[in-house]
């Protein structure tokens, strides 16, 4: 058990702390939202088959201490996560790798087919990008829906005939509210956007008394509404001003902490919050070069490990992710794609305060049992 809480303390560290990393490459003027634990996974896969200079930059981007403890803790995970959503909570993980026919006479390098399979449960197929691309694409689409229940059905890979190894990675969650929002007490709210536009918005209402931790200093206020089972958790922070619209700027990652630490607000909590799709999809090159990971996109790439006698370089990255929520919980789910080719006591009154989040603000859905974070994002706007 010790050594189960120690991986996934390791884990939740690296998975958290590249989320944040990653959260400050992007616009910040524009609605965010992305998975961490996907890139994570899908960066931690592709490791295994890098060495040298390129699985340092990876490994120092996720920091992690080594391969081994990053391979123990999602191994950890997934064990733990299949055990523990059901019902009403669903969380997916799966991972995919596709090798060009063309290179199968190499082989896939014994020691990478074994941590994909043995550690992330991964499905690894041929795949003739060079005579029928247009079909693997479809393929590709087809299997990010049916892992997504549908929920992200319009998926478009951008591989292409020069393609030697295409890996993806999916991640898929469902929860229902441990408090579901009445649907009756949803009406059109102001909405006030980062640059000062207002939209009239359906938004939720609930007063929670004594339910859910609260906590807030001298610069956010926040709450975590819980999934069923505690399985999982949502957090949503706001800027303590209420005319500050700048969260995405400013915002303190480890102000998550306090709400923690709070624990369960001794009082009632008014939260409005709206309803609200996001489906956002971005090119990872330019953000994870931000972040220190240049190596594995240049022609002296180290994968040595993946297939046999080649040489290989990231050739594309991208990540789309979509989220929606209402009155009866959360979906969400994201998909992470590496092409590679080859170079070239006595009751006391009871306080209220008001939690709305009709203006710009930051959310997080974190596994419980482990900290860590599966989805970010933040709302700069609706319409």
């Amino acid at each position: 058990m010790a050594g189960n809480l120690a991986q996934a303390a390791a884990l939740s560290t690296s998975v958290n702390s590249f989320s944040w990393k990653y959260f400050g490459t992007l616009r910040h003027d524009e609605n965010i939202f992305y998975s961490p634990y996907s890139i994570a996974a899908a960066l931690s896969l592709v490791a295994n088959g890098a060495t040298g200079e390129t699985q340092r930059e990876i490994l120092t981007a996720l920091d992690a201490e080594n391969l081994e403890t990053l391979n123990d803790g999602f191994k950890n995970f997934r064990s733990a996560a299949a055990e523990n959503y059901f019902g009403e909570n669903i969380l997916r993980d799966a991972n995919l790798i596709l090798v060009s026919k063309n290179f199968l006479g190499n082989g896939v390098n014994p020691a990478f087919r074994n941590t994909a399979d043995k550690v992330y449960g991964s499905e690894i197929r041929a795949a003739d990008f060079r005579n029928n691309l247009a079909g693997e694409k479809k393929k590709i689409t087809a299997w990010v829906d049916k892992i997504t229940n549908h929920f992200l059905s319009n998926y478009q890979s951008l591989v292409n005939d020069a393609t030697v190894v295409d890996l993806l990675n999916v991640v898929y969650f469902k929860g229902s509210w441990d408090s579901p929002f009445e649907k009756s007490a949803t009406r059109d709210r102001i909405f006030t956007s980062k640059s000062g536009e207002t939209a009239s918005i359906p938004m939720m209402r609930q007063i929670f008394t004594k339910e859910i931790p609260y906590a807030e200093n001298d610069r956010f206020k926040g709450i975590a509404l819980p999934y069923k089972n505690f399985r999982a958790v949502m957090y949503v922070i706001l800027p303590k001003d209420e005319t500050d619209l700048n969260i995405a700027d400013d915002f303190d990652e480890n102000f998550i902490a306090q709400i923690d630490s709070a624990g369960i607000f001794n009082g009632k909590v008014d939260v409005i919050l709206p309803k609200f799709e996001l489906d956002i999809k971005n090119n990872l090159v330019e953000d994870l070069r931000a972040i220190g990971i240049n190596r594995a996109f240049s022609n002296g790439a180290e994968f040595f490990n993946i297939v046999r006698n080649v040489q290989l370089k990231i050739d594309s990255a991208t990540h789309q992710a979509k989220v929606k929520v209402d009155e009866t919980g959360t979906e969400a789910a994201a998909v992470t794609e590496f092409s590679l080719r080859t170079t070239s006591a006595v009751p006391r009154p009871m306080k209220r305060v008001e939690f709305h989040a009709d203006r710009p603000f930051i959310f997080v859905i974190r596994d419980v049992q482990s900290g860590v974070d599966l989805f970010a994002g933040a709302v700069n706007s609706l319409k």
